[in-house]
């Protein structure tokens, strides 16, 4: 698969050296355009659809988890570039492909470019995403981890105690988290980026920035005619979860 690749950043040398250190990987990226600020990247991002984009997170207009929020819909493979290690842990969190510090080696590049080749083969079809879903299933959990058994959420004056077990989803809501399960639905405080270090891997898997969901509850996964993925869980309401990408890739990784 060949990636239509966007990139952002602010410094001309920078874009020039990513063009550079991209060269050697023609066959794999195809690079459709530059920009220089969140709001151009934005409007390329929107009018062209790239595949994958190199996403400066520093920039004079805003930062490139703004743009990515701005982007949602649109889904694109993202790698964030930096001259800053602080914001290694948020960069993951966003469900990207990867996070490079400048100045970008070859070597490190690499290690990122490996990443989007295999993910390129699964959302080609060329790969068969089926055994890492499986892979997925079958992990073991480490019981040396204390991993939450239940979630407590206020209704008024009452506190409702959820086994973890009844579970099926978590949504992110703004700054809250939606609790869905066998028993109701309810709110609770938690970012689901906090909760998501809590929970058993073994159990829940990151889908999307938004989606957190129990990996028993995974009834059936489905390729969209976009490339994109679904996965349907056999709750009461069936509910189909939109896949980021990226998930594929981290199946791959596991």
């Amino acid at each position: 698969m060949q990636f239509k690749t966007l990139i952002v950043d602010d410094e001309p040398l920078a874009r020039m050296r990513m063009r550079k250190l991209l060269e050697s990987y023609s066959d794999l990226v195809t690079i459709v355009g530059e920009a220089s600020t969140g709001e151009e990247a934005i409007a390329q991002i929107r009018a062209g659809s790239p595949d994958l984009v190199f996403l400066d997170i520093q920039m004079p207009d805003m930062n490139g988890f703004d743009v990515l929020k701005e982007v949602d819909e649109e889904d694109p493979l993202v790698v964030f570039t930096t001259a800053y290690d602080e914001y290694a842990i948020k960069a993951f969190a966003e469900d990207t492909v990867d996070y490079l510090l400048k100045p970008i080696e070859e070597d490190r590049l690499k290690i990122c470019m490996d990443k989007v080749r295999r993910l390129g083969k699964v959302l080609s079809g060329e790969m068969d995403p089926e055994s890492a879903v499986q892979r997925l299933l079958d992990r073991t959990p480490d019981m040396k981890q204390p991993y939450l058994r239940r979630i407590q959420a206020k209704i008024g004056d009452r506190t409702v105690v959820i086994p973890i077990e009844n579970v099926f989803r978590f949504q992110s809501e703004d700054k809250y988290t939606t609790v869905y399960a066998s028993n109701g639905k309810f709110i609770i405080g938690t970012p689901l980026v906090d909760l998501e270090k809590r929970l058993d891997p073994g159990q829940f898997v990151r889908v999307h920035r938004a989606h957190l969901i129990a990996i028993d509850a995974i009834a059936e996964y489905q390729r969209l005619p976009n490339g994109h993925f679904t996965i349907k869980l056999h709750d009461k309401d069936n509910s189909v979860i939109p896949v980021s990408r990226n998930f594929v890739s981290n199946l791959h990784s596991l």
